[in-house]
């Protein structure tokens, strides 16, 4: 066991001086400033590399956050098509309205993060009673609603975007709808209401004509 123990101890010691021996070496031919360069250069490229992963994490995040909340418009689009061709919601020509999802609790819709509009011509809104009634009167609220959505999920994900939603303008006998989000706080009236107009450029439209 002793006779052992020593040979451990003697392959140790070779090892040991093998590695000072080759260390000496490289310090006196020179190689020295070399190979601090090497691990110098090799730390730099664990730094990029790093952050290249970070980069590539926060651009996957984004890019699910604003998947998540254009599937969510999506969701919208489908309840203004079903209301306008149930007859829900009646527009004159020209004449528009809008679901929207916002980043700050309406204090005007049961605290939820939900809001609508309505610009151009007459609408009409189907109320509870089954009449229709003319938007000024029946109003966001009114119309959210009778539209039936499930708003509880309503949220914006995307970091800097204050609300999102979508439109349907009626054109004739067609319409089209607009898928739009904008980054302006045009918020007023403890964040019941906004100024529409701030909408950034709409990220996808289509047009739609209602089943007979």
């Amino acid at each position: 066991m002793w006779r052992q123990k020593g040979q451990d101890m003697i392959e140790y010691a070779l090892m040991l001086a093998l590695v000072v021996g080759i260390g000496g070496f490289i310090y006196t031919q020179g190689y020295g400033d070399n190979i601090s360069a090497v691990f110098n250069n090799a730390g730099s490229l664990l730094e990029q590399v790093n952050k290249s992963q970070e980069e590539a994490k926060e651009e996957a995040e984004k890019a699910a956050a604003r998947e998540a909340d254009r599937k969510y418009a999506d969701h919208l689009g489908d309840l203004l098509k079903d209301a306008v061709t149930n007859g829900t919601i009646k527009l004159s020509n020209g004449s528009s309205v809008y679901l929207l999802v916002q980043n700050e609790p309406n204090s005007k819709y049961y605290n939820l993060h939900m809001n609508g509009a309505k610009t151009g011509g007459q609408v009409w809104i189907k109320n509870a009673n089954g009449n229709l009634v003319d938007y000024g009167n029946a109003g966001f609220n009114t119309m959210l609603d009778t539209v039936g959505g499930n708003y509880q999920d309503a949220a914006v994900k995307q970091d800097g975007v204050y609300w999102y939603g979508v439109q349907i303008k009626k054109d004739g006998d067609g319409y089209t709808l607009s898928y739009m989000d904008s980054n302006k706080n045009s918020y007023n009236e403890d964040h019941s209401g906004f100024d529409i107009n701030q909408a950034n450029a709409p990220y996808k439209t289509e047009t739609w004509t209602p089943a007979p």
